[in-house]
């Protein structure tokens, strides 16, 4: 087990704390599950820096970060949803988004134990992603814009996900529908 892959399994431990801290109502709840998904952020970012710095990818760690980062966004904003925080068309793109890529990678790992890495553009879109939930979360209201920027960017990244998929599988392995 790596530095990079124990960051990443405290990003999801981390999540059942959020989830207590934000739903828990007692004074100064909604600032310690800010915290919590503040460090859960920081792991993310450290875990990917580690892991290229140090050589430190792995097999797991390429199927656990992307994992990891699909729970804690559908955990994250089903909360503020849930709570009022982000309007709720924005958590329908998100979940729909987030799930249609995890059930693919599942698919493709399952049928062929490989993975499409991640492109700049859905890096950028998981940065922006977390920059909107911070700015919610925190209630910085001038970042709340990022929020348009991330779900163009998931769009444009979740389209290249389902088209590099699809000619890596059933173009690429002559693999009939």
């Amino acid at each position: 087990m790596t530095v990079a892959n124990c960051l990443t399994l405290i990003r999801i431990l981390l999540l059942p704390f959020f989830l207590f801290f934000f739903f828990y109502d007692f004074s100064n709840h909604y600032l310690i599950a800010a915290i919590i998904f503040t460090l859960s952020a920081l792991t993310d970012l450290f875990d990917g820096y580690i892991a290229r710095k140090f050589d430190q990818i792995t097999s797991l760690g390429k199927i656990l970060d992307p994992l990891a980062d699909k729970l804690t966004f559908i955990i994250v904003f089903t909360a503020l949803a849930i709570d009022g925080f982000i309007p709720f068309i924005l958590i329908v793109f998100i979940l729909v988004r987030e799930l249609v890529v995890l059930c693919g990678s599942m698919y493709m790992y399952y049928r062929s134990k490989d993975i499409i890495s991640p492109s700049n553009t859905g890096k950028g879109a998981t940065f922006l992603l977390y920059i909107t939930a911070v700015s919610y979360i925190w209630d910085l209201s001038f970042l709340q814009p990022a929020a348009f920027i991330a779900i163009g960017l998931a769009l444009l990244s979740g389209v290249r996900y389902c088209i590099e998929g699809y000619n890596k599988y059933f173009v690429g392995h002559n693999i009939k529908k």
